[in-house]
């Protein structure tokens, strides 16, 4: 009799353990995780993934960027945590042109400064993933960027992945804390973190300081590169905003051109900076609405966005 109630007891503090972890799940807020890197090219900035100037299609307004006036935002990547929903996603910018997005969408739902999917978000494994042959924006990364936490997101027509995607040309940088030339800061970003990279006879050295430091003459300590440091301070800057294995696809993705290849553009001969853009003006980029489908979740967005700019 001892055993049947011992049974009994524990299967249900079983039942109770999944009670409670479905509850907390209904319960908490669905999470949107975004990481990119805004860099220049030639006179211009690209908010993207993929290193390297895209290759714009032609929803840009009145032309198209090319190598020689590439401000991109490069690599949004937008990943999902919490609880299994169905509903939209929507990305919007009153600052420049979306350019590039996986998956596609209907002409209906995007023009050049929006794009809306349409999707259910959840636990399920994806069996098998998309197959574009070469045709997808950044499609040699996206084994990179299928992190395992992030729910999976599937769409009626039968695609699945694991993240959404997109790349904006902004018109203006104003908003920026700091850009190439500026010669005085406000005074609420004089302590933003930032990295210095630079080339010199010796080899190549990179520096952990602040902007006042780098606008005002500070004294700036310059260390041999390591990639695992500069790994190290990514990680740091994303506490509370992203998760570490959402930097390391950032970071994978975009190391040998942190660490190289950049020397080879001409804007960044002098160097290069980095810095994360502040939360509150991440929206003069683009902004980002989740509406889940006949439910009261909450929607919580962090965005890790970095500029890579010239020194």
């Amino acid at each position: 009799m001892k055993n049947v109630l011992l049974a009994i007891l524990v299967l249900s503090a079983i039942a109770c353990s999944e009670t409670d972890t479905e509850i907390e799940r209904e319960l908490a807020p669905v999470q949107v995780h975004e990481w990119g890197v805004l860099t220049w090219s030639g006179d211009n900035p690209v908010l993207s993934a993929v290193p390297g100037t895209a290759s714009p299609e032609s929803l840009l307004p009145d032309h198209p960027i090319t190598d020689e006036d590439g401000f991109l935002l490069r690599a949004p990547v937008l990943y999902f945590h919490g609880p299994a929903f169905s509903g939209s996603v929507t990305v919007k910018t009153d600052n420049g042109s979306i350019f590039d997005i996986y998956p596609p969408v209907p002409d209906e739902d995007r023009n050049y400064n929006y794009c809306t999917w349409t999707a259910d978000f959840g636990y399920e494994p994806v069996e098998e993933y998309p197959n574009f042959n070469g045709m997808a924006p950044g499609e040699w990364n996206y084994d990179l960027w299928r992190t395992s936490d992030a729910l999976s997101i599937s769409r009626a027509d039968g695609w699945a992945d694991k993240f959404l995607y997109y790349e904006t040309a902004p018109a203006s940088t104003d908003f920026l804390p700091y850009r190439p030339g500026m010669e005085s800061l406000c005074e609420e970003h004089m302590d933003i973190k930032a990295l210095v990279i630079k080339n010199g006879r010796d080899g190549v050295f990179y520096s952990h300081c602040t902007l006042r430091d780098i606008v005002y003459g500070g004294d700036i300590e310059a260390k041999d590169m390591k990639s695992d440091d500069i790994l190290r301070i990514l990680y740091d800057w994303s506490i509370d905003v992203i998760y570490f294995e959402e930097v390391d696809a950032l970071w994978n993705t975009w190391s040998s051109w942190v660490l190289r290849d950049h020397m080879n553009e001409p804007a960044y001969s002098n160097g290069l900076v980095m810095y994360v853009i502040p939360a509150e003006l991440t929206e003069k980029l683009s902004t980002i609405s989740v509406v889940p489908d006949g439910s009261h979740y909450t929607v919580d967005i962090s965005r890790y966005l970095i500029v890579a700019m010239p020194l």
